[in-house]
């Protein structure tokens, strides 16, 4: 019981340690780019990975977002159910995420910086370099990147610029 408790623990301080140390912050940039509507900027995204590009069967990345604008995260929510509706998942594999991830965002005020950290199949959510919930599972991370990364992309400019094709 005690080497299951310890196992655990030194888990744990993996997971908070390559939060901290900011592995990801060390990590090449492969690519940035800008989400506008209209005349607003709504945020900025970066994209970065160890050797700083990018491939799909990538299992290591961070993706950076900063937000230029406040967002309720009721409304990150559902922007987020829009993309996934729009990249074919069925209503109730998105329900069950769009449910975990209603437990973990916060609200975003402007300026506020969203992180997730894909790490060999695991998810994780960083604010102000907070940990924030547990990891996600591995089909729900990559429907995350899919949002940003994928061919099915509603921003197709947006992915050639994060993954450093430019258009």
């Amino acid at each position: 019981m005690k080497a299951l408790f310890m196992t655990a623990f030194m888990w744990l301080i993996c997971i908070e340690s390559f939060a901290s140390s900011a592995v990801w912050d060390r990590w090449k940039t492969v690519g940035e780019s800008q989400l506008t509507w209209g005349f607003w900027v709504i945020y900025d995204s970066e994209l970065r990975t160890p050797e700083g590009i990018y491939s799909p069967e990538q299992s290591q990345l961070a993706l950076k977002i900063t937000y230029r604008r406040n967002i309720d995260k009721d409304d990150l929510l559902q922007a987020t159910d829009d993309q996934w509706k729009h990249l074919g998942i069925k209503e109730n594999r998105r329900e069950i995420w769009l449910s975990e991830l209603a437990g973990i965002w916060p609200d975003i005020r402007k300026g506020d910086h969203l992180l997730f950290v894909l790490n060999n199949g695991e998810g994780f959510f960083y604010q102000a370099g907070k940990l924030l919930g547990s990891s996600i599972e591995n089909e729900h991370a990559k429907a995350f990147v899919d949002i940003w990364l994928s061919d099915e992309t509603a921003y197709p400019g947006l992915r050639d610029q994060l993954t450093g094709m430019r258009e």
